[in-house]
This record gives C-alpha cells, structure tokens and sequence, in this order.
C-alpha cells in the first residue's frame, strides 16, 4: 500500500508542476484495452479440466518526459479479468513501473527502474519461463540500477544491481529475494573485424527461499555482430558456480527396547537436516534480431540458473523463444511469436524437491490498424506442458480478440 501511495504521489507531483516537467519531449498517453478470450483449460490441469470465457479490461497511464540529460518513463494498469462460470477467480490485477536515466556526460549515464505487479493468471509466466502456476494472487517487486561509462572511442564499461521478490498469498507457493550484480566491458574490434564488439562480463547472483540459499558466480565472454542496417546478432557463453544450500525434513524416530536386545522404532516427527551442494555449469545467451521496412523478428536462445517462482527453489532453465511481425499491407499484418522451455533439477541440487518440466508454446495472430492509435487484434495460442516426474502433461488453447485504443496528450 506504501508502495501505491508513493507512485501516485510522484506522478502528481510531475503532472502538477509543468515547469518540472515540460523538457525537449513530453507525452501523456491514457489507453484501454478490451479482450475477449475463450480458454478450453483455465487452470492449466492435468485432469477436473475447465472452459471458460473470459472478458479482460485494462486501462492505462504512461507518462513520458525525455530532456537533453534526462530520461522519465512512469507507467500504471489495471486488467480486470471477468470469468462467465468460474466467477471466484475473477480478479484486478495491477503494475506500475518507472525508469529514470541521467546522463551526466556525453560519457558517464545512469539509470534506475522500479516496478510493482500484482497478478493471478495461471498462465503469467508461460511467456517468460514455461512455469504454469495455479490462480493465485502474487506480489513480485523488482529494482534496478545500473551505470554506464564510455572508457576511450573504442571501450566501455558498465556495472549494475538488481533486485527481485515474490510474495504469494498461498502457504501452497513460496516466494523468494533475488540480488544480481554485473560487471562488463565492451570493446569495438573494428580494426580486425568490421562491424563487430567483443563483450565480457562477470556476474554474482544470490537467490533465498524460505528452505534454501543459492549463490552463483559465473563469468562470460562473447561479441555482438552487425549483420547489415537491419539485422543483429550477440552471442555469449560461459561457465558458473553454484553453491546451494537446503534444510530437508527427514524423519525422526525413538527406539524403545522392549527386551532381548530388540528396539522398536517410534515415528516422532520431522527434523529439518541442513546439507549442502555446489558444482559446475556453462551459460549461455544467444539474440538474432531483425528491423526490415515490412517486418521484423527476434530469435533468443538463453541458458542459466534462474528462481523457479513459487516452486520453493532454483532450475536450470533453457529458454528458445522467437517472435515475429510482418505487415502485409500497412494496415494488416501477421503474427506470431512461440517458445520451448525446459526447467530442470534434482533434488538437493538448485532445489530441495524434483523439478523437471517442458513447456511449449505457439501463438499465431493477426493485427489491423485503423490508425496509430487504434488496432484490433486476434490471436491463437496453443500451449503444451510435459511434468516429467510425475509422467504427466496439461494442454491449453485458447482464442482471443482484442481492441486496443489511445489517446496521446500533449504529444
């Protein structure tokens, strides 16, 4: 609540005081958009499975005021989610963001961001990790700064923090605190190769969960290729060392003799039994973008250990996801965007319980703009999870349409 009262007071602030904030570009835009969404597994379960319809509402704020040094960016919206039958998970979710970047000099710029999100959808995490979660209300908070400093024409450096926390209002999930620290140089290795930057970076993560402690240091070396005026490509890769630490219940009994040397056992309870674990790994990240006039792509490819968000732990998760537009006239286009995702550990290793999960998702669409401001959108999404521990797989289709429309202020 503290959190809400201090965005609406910075955005009133802003938005009160013109002289504060009437710079080389100042944007208000107010939007809205409307969906209509049939789902055929609103819980994403294995069995008891559910249909629904579902009307989503969300209107929204962005405020934007970039001046020669410095950079603003404050955002808020709302989704309502309505759902014909299963009315008790209806629910309002929320996020509000901001970013803030100054630079000092035309060397030296640094920047922050903040960010609040309040959500409860199964499927709010498909898109990002393939973990499929229950309708459950969360509270995930996130934080970052970072700086950036151009050493000479050919050289630069940057450095940054993050944190990140999820609370879940369900003893079934459990949250965790997050702190991520990198440091990185960029070198333009132009003189040998045109058009390409040698990379390296150097990285310490710390993530705690209620039964489990992991800290990782990894370190990576890569470079970054201008493959013409419309296509890029980065490529990174490199090794990480992960120490883990776990408290595992095991039972505990009482022996009572009961003559002749014979002991019978006695179930007393559970004891938590610290123990620990590390070992090697390699990272990776790999990034294939594309800017055309009609269209435009990005195919990623990430490797690392990452939070497995309400599953009480850390996985080793591989992460192919692509995305496309292309317009075939200026008003219409096609879409698409898909993943695969594996999220895997051993018991004891990144997490005190067995993770292994697949997830693969596809999602075809088209667009129509009637103007820039206003569009209409339809998508098909197919979305498939194998639980390999347990044997078990949950299928998900759903269709949607939605309207979205702005209205830009003082633009």
């Amino acid at each position: 609540m503290i959190y809400y009262r201090r965005c609406i007071l910075i955005a009133v602030v802003l938005l009160s005081c013109p002289s504060l904030v009437w710079g080389n570009e100042f944007r208000l835009v107010p939007s809205i958009s409307i969906k209509e969404e049939y789902n055929d597994n609103i819980f994403f379960l294995t069995d008891d499975i559910r249909n629904d319809f579902i009307t989503t509402i969300s209107p929204s704020l962005e405020m934007v005021n970039n001046t020669e040094k410095l950079e603003t960016n404050l955002s808020a919206r709302l989704d309502r989610f309505d759902y014909a039958d299963n009315r008790e998970i209806s629910a309002t979710d929320q996020l509000y963001k901001g970013k803030i970047r100054y630079r000092a000099t035309s060397l030296f710029g640094i920047s922050a961001e903040a960010g609040y999100v309040r959500d409860s959808q199964p499927g709010r995490d498909i898109e990002t990790s393939g973990i499929i979660l229950s309708a459950v209300p969360r509270n995930r908070y996130n934080a970052s700064l970072s700086a950036d400093y151009q050493l000479s024409e050919k050289t630069a450096a940057g450095v940054s923090y993050a944190f990140g926390r999820d609370d879940y209002e369900s003893a079934r999930y459990t949250g965790y605190t997050s702190h991520d620290v990198n440091a990185g140089l960029v070198y333009d290795m132009g003189r040998y190769f045109q058009r390409v930057k040698g990379r390296v970076n150097l990285g310490y993560s710390n993530y705690v969960f209620p039964d489990s402690r992991i800290d990782a240091v990894m370190s990576t070396a890569g470079f970054s290729l201008a493959l013409s005026e419309k296509g890029s490509l980065l490529i990174d890769g490199g090794v990480r060392h992960t120490w883990s630490e776990f408290s595992v219940a095991e039972p505990e009994y009482m022996y009572i003799n009961i003559g002749g040397g014979i002991y019978i056992p006695i179930f007393i309870g559970y004891v938590k039994s610290p123990q620990k674990n590390d070992g090697w790994g390699w990272v990776g990240n790999m990034s294939l973008l594309y800017e055309g006039e009609r269209g435009n792509g990005s195919l990623t490819y990430n490797r690392d250990i990452t939070p497995a968000s309400g599953l009480n732990g850390a996985v080793e998760r591989n992460a192919l996801m692509l995305s496309a537009r292309y317009r075939m006239t200026y008003e219409f286009s096609i879409l698409f965007s898909g993943g695969y995702y594996t999220n895997k550990s051993d018991a004891g290793q990144f997490s005190a319980q067995v993770i292994d999960e697949r997830t693969i998702r596809v999602s075809p669409g088209v667009r129509y703009e009637f103007s820039k401001n206003i569009y209409l959108e339809s998508f098909y999404d197919y979305t498939a999870v194998d639980y390999l521990k347990s044997n078990t797989s949950a299928h998900r289709n759903f269709l949607s349409m939605r309207l979205y429309m702005q209205y830009p202020i003082f633009e």
